[in-house]
């Protein structure tokens, strides 16, 4: 289940679409892939490895840059590059355009024939895999459905929190406001140590009388 407030909101305020939203979700590995890890996949797997004499990168995927035979030069082209940048540690296949980008070439290269879906796992692997694979345009728009009504609970039950705040606070400052009448009108009589039926009667209509006037 994706997350819309950290997932799909940022996207969202990008003006990207349910649809785009989706498809680069779906696209998105769960951390970064690391380039020394990328390169050694590639090695291991015989799709591009370095000559060890000139160091330049040697094998099928280099082919296809010089050949461009099914139409993947450029973005093959566009990785290695980037993985030849003496600063670059990771392919950002958490983001776009990366991960798009990623998406669209591994699933070229195995259309092509130069790449086995299994090798397209293994290379997602390297960044974790991908969490949110399947994601379609419906489960991101059920997202924010299911945010507003859990943010539209959560106001309901606030609102209703506060309502119960205020009502304790005006019983509260009744009683006390009773208590201070009662203090400065009966209070006095009782505390005479006399028996005075008519001053109780008449503090007792004093309070009576200030609580109806508050």
């Amino acid at each position: 289940m994706i997350d819309y407030i950290t997932q799909v909101k940022p996207l969202e305020d990008l003006e990207m679409s349910d649809a785009e939203i989706a498809a680069l979700l779906a696209a998105s590995t769960a951390s970064d892939i690391p380039v020394g890890e990328l390169e050694n996949y590639l090695t291991f797997q015989a799709l591009a490895t370095r000559n060890p004499i000139t160091g330049s990168w040697e094998g099928p995927l280099i082919d296809e840059i010089t050949g461009n035979v099914y139409g993947l030069g450029p973005g093959l082209s566009a990785l290695f590059s980037h993985v030849n940048k003496p600063r670059s540690t990771v392919i950002d296949t958490t983001v776009s355009p990366w991960a798009s980008d990623a998406a669209a070439l591994t699933a070229g290269l195995v259309a092509a024939g130069l790449l086995t879906a299994q090798q397209q796992s293994d290379f997602y692997a390297l960044g974790g895999g991908l969490p949110n694979a399947g994601l379609t345009e419906a489960d991101v728009t059920q997202s924010r459905v299911d945010w507003e009504a859990a943010e539209a609970q959560r106001q309901a039950e606030e609102e209703a929190r506060q309502a119960e705040e205020a009502a304790r606070q005006a019983h509260a400052e009744w009683v006390n406001g009773y208590w201070t009448q009662h203090n400065a009108t009966v209070a006095p009589v009782l505390d005479a140590g006399t028996v005075d039926d008519a001053a109780l009667v008449a503090a007792l209509r004093s309070l009576a009388d200030s609580i109806e006037g508050a």
